[in-house]
């Protein structure tokens, strides 16, 4: 049998420590600039407001949940021949509707007012979009006096476009009952952070014109108001579906009232 001496096991130890050497700087590098990346990202999530957004979803999902409820109890009387006087009207029915939003508030708090899911949401399109030097550059001029205004700013039209969303098509009614504290908590929130017209805004942050015009900041202002505000709408009516898709399972859950209504 050959062997090999000892001492052409050392050089061949060698050569082979010496050719994996670049590579494992290599994977060294591409791990450091992954890490410093994610914490980009992270810092250009962290610095966003969500409360347009969320008060805007908030709002719309209490709205869908009455509809649903209401449209519900409504087919579900008509199944068990409770006449017109079934209604919002009724006692019963107010005491059913009550169940029924209550468990739409279960399915909200899970999946919407959790919010971990924006900043999962709003993470993956920065990382999608960016690498970890225009997040940087980003996340850097957030943190400038100028880039908080400007991102403020930002921050309320998303919120704004949200909302037009919902209103633009029809789905928000501003004066349906049981919607009140959302609508008064949204319209508190939107006053609060109302933009202030400055026309010495820009002489007094020019970078602020320079950061919205070109590079990083511009493809950031555009995924902004078009592939993220869908991804947080689409998000908002997956919750709105899931409500109603709950509320359609709950009618034992409600016969007691309508039961009630029908023996009076």
């Amino acid at each position: 049998m050959l062997t090999t001496s000892p001492p052409v096991r050392l050089l061949a130890a060698i050569l082979l420590a010496c050719a994996l050497l670049p590579m494992a700087r290599a994977a060294g590098d591409l791990a450091e600039q992954e890490r410093n990346k994610k914490d980009a990202v992270d810092r250009v999530v962290e610095s966003h407001d969500f409360t347009m957004v969320l008060a805007a979803g908030r709002f719309y999902l209490k709205q869908s949940a009455i509809k649903a409820a209401q449209r519900l109890l409504g087919q579900w009387g008509r199944d068990a021949g409770l006449g017109l006087a079934w209604n919002e009207d009724a006692a019963q029915f107010q005491q059913a509707e009550a169940v029924l939003l209550d468990r739409a508030s279960a399915v909200a708090a899970r999946r919407f007012e959790q919010t971990m899911w924006i900043k999962e949401t709003w993470s993956q399109y920065v990382a999608g979009q960016f690498n970890g030097e225009e997040a940087d550059v980003i996340a850097t001029h957030f943190q400038t006096e100028g880039g908080q205004l400007q991102r403020k700013l930002l921050d309320w039209y998303l919120g704004e476009m949200v909302m037009f969303n919902y209103a633009f098509t029809d789905r928000l009614d501003y004066n349906l009952r049981g919607s009140e504290p959302e609508r008064l908590a949204l319209q508190k929130a939107a006053q609060q952070r109302i933009p202030v017209e400055d026309i010495e805004f820009v002489s007094k942050y020019p970078e602020t014109l320079n950061f919205v015009s070109r590079g990083a900041g511009l493809k950031y202002a555009k995924m902004l108001a078009i592939p993220l505000t869908g991804a947080l709408i689409r998000h908002i009516d997956d919750v709105s579906r899931a409500i109603e898709a709950d509320l359609s399972g709950r009618r034992a859950e409600v016969q007691p009232y309508l039961d009630a209504f029908k023996a009076r």
